[in-house]
């Protein structure tokens, strides 16, 4: 039997959306943490402004991915899973973690949870590069509506299966495996 992989993720960013068609930047940075694992049907995000900066008021990028990695042990450690491993991108991470079941995600493997959060972190960004060229937009769908969602949540656990943004990548990943 082969050991579930539980994917997590995190950015540090001065984003901030405050609703549906509107972003803009702050000077205060968020961190933000992304956990997947599909096989249980589970995601979790989480946001933060305490620790996302370093001493010196810069982006804690690596401290906030060996958050990540500790919340997904706590999640899995929470959820009972006794066979897992937790997979990041980050190597600071998994070299300074701590954590026996960490393991680095090698470059070119499908990682769940940095897609997720690119989506999330990305809409923010399409807002802000959009507001002064686009004169009337279209009224905001759920998906949108989700997004800002999990963009604003402080602690969230959620089902991937009833995620109208993890229904979307699997169709995108679907249609491309079949091209």
């Amino acid at each position: 039997m082969s050991a579930l992989e539980v994917y997590c993720d995190a950015s540090v960013s001065p984003a901030l959306m405050d609703g549906l068609t509107s972003s803009k930047v702050i000077d205060r940075f968020t961190g933000r943490i992304v956990i997947l694992v599909p096989e249980r049907d589970l995601g979790y995000i989480e946001s933060s402004t305490t620790n996302a900066v370093t001493a010196k008021g810069n982006p804690a990028s690596t401290q906030m991915e060996i958050l990540a990695v500790k919340r997904a042990k706590e999640v899995s450690e929470r959820k009972g899973f006794e066979s897992y491993v937790i997979l990041t991108d980050n190597l600071g991470a998994f070299e300074q973690s701590g954590i026996p079941e960490v393991r680095w995600l090698e470059a070119g493997r499908l990682h769940y949870a940095s897609l997720f959060l690119d989506r999330i972190l990305s809409r923010a960004g399409y807002l802000r590069q959009s507001s002064r060229r686009v004169i009337n937009r279209a009224k905001p769908n759920r998906l949108q509506e989700e997004i800002l969602r999990f963009f604003q949540a402080e602690h969230l656990e959620f089902k991937l299966s009833e995620s109208m943004l993890w229904m979307k990548i699997q169709m995108e990943m679907s249609a491309a495996r079949s091209e």
